[in-house]
């Protein structure tokens, strides 16, 4: 899913911010989703991709400053198979001071693959952002260096297991609905079964634990963590909050602002993943739950499960 980022526009000068036209001037009146957004939907339901995009074009011009509004944009233009008008869309979006940053979830994939191409790598733009990945593909490389040299007791466990964990926000043990009959085990990782959970009853959510493989994160931003160092994440806790592992002992901290390319750290950027998201990292969530008759027993099929959401 493509992660919303960055809807402040950097001011530019004219002279820069002529990649692209528009077709109208920006009236940056419009917040939200828009008024073209239901007419939007309607044509990408039909994969009309032309029409949708001479929507989006009209949603930009509301508002010129969502950077989400010109992603939209150029996706469609990638669908459409007007490749060299989406080059000159990240043209224009990089002009206008809106990061073209090529880590996982921060555009679509379209865009990233659009990215890619020498098409874009040879224009001003895609040479300047090839620049800024190479700083940063040398600062992973140093600190894979570092990683490979650290002793064992500054590392967490390759297993870790983060006890009592509700892994999402508003996450919640209570009472559980269940929506499909799920076999409960004697404890997690056993495949002694104890009982099942039947689908339409209710059991009684009491605590969980997630097994997760540490994510090693190199810091190139003074704050929380020092900048030269290797942290690995743990759990998530919910609004930005989750644990980590530094200097040898596992502390809570605010552990979001963390992704593959750093190009301005920063505090909402301040530290790069080491390795790519499909690098085997893994992370199961069991869940213990007593059923209604008494019985006690532990799942990873949280699926199964609803009401989980405190948040609705």
């Amino acid at each position: 899913m493509t992660v919303l980022v960055g809807l402040t526009l950097s001011v530019v000068s004219s002279a820069r911010a002529q990649h692209y036209n528009l077709g109208g001037p920006c009236a940056d009146s419009v917040p939200g989703p828009g008024s073209k957004f239901r007419e939007i939907v309607d044509a990408e339901k039909r994969a009309d991709w032309n029409l949708v995009v001479e929507l989006e074009k009209a949603s930009v011009r509301e508002a010129c400053g969502m950077e989400f509004r010109w992603q939209q944009l150029g996706t469609a233009l990638a669908k459409a198979n007007r490749a060299a008008e989406a080059v000159r869309l990240l043209e224009e979006m990089e002009a206008r001071g809106f990061e073209l940053n090529p880590s996982p979830g921060m555009l679509s994939p379209e865009l990233l693959a659009l990215m890619g191409t020498p098409a874009f790598q040879t224009t001003p733009a895609g040479r300047r952002i090839g620049e800024l990945r190479r700083i940063s593909d040398n600062r992973r490389a140093v600190f894979l260096e570092q990683l490979e040299k650290m002793p064992a007791g500054q590392k967490p466990p390759k297993d870790y297991v983060a006890k009592g964990a509700c892994p999402f926000e508003c996450c919640q043990y209570r009472d559980w609905t269940v929506e499909n009959s799920t076999v409960l085990y004697a404890e997690p990782g056993s495949r002694k079964a104890v009982g099942t959970a039947a689908k339409g009853t209710r059991v009684r959510g009491l605590t969980g634990e997630v097994h997760l493989t540490p994510e090693p994160v190199g810091v190139v931003f003074d704050g929380e963590f020092r900048a030269g160092t290797i942290v690995f994440l743990l759990d998530y806790m919910g609004e930005g909050i989750g644990r980590a592992y530094a200097d040898g002992k596992t502390v809570t901290a605010e552990v979001s602002g963390t992704l593959r390319y750093c190009f301005h750290p920063s505090g909402s950027c301040w530290g790069e993943t080491l390795f790519p998201p499909d690098a085997g990292r893994k992370s199961v969530w069991w869940v213990k739950v007593r059923l209604g008759n008494g019985v006690v027993g532990w799942t990873d099929q949280t699926d199964s499960f609803g009401n989980k959401d405190a948040c609705g």
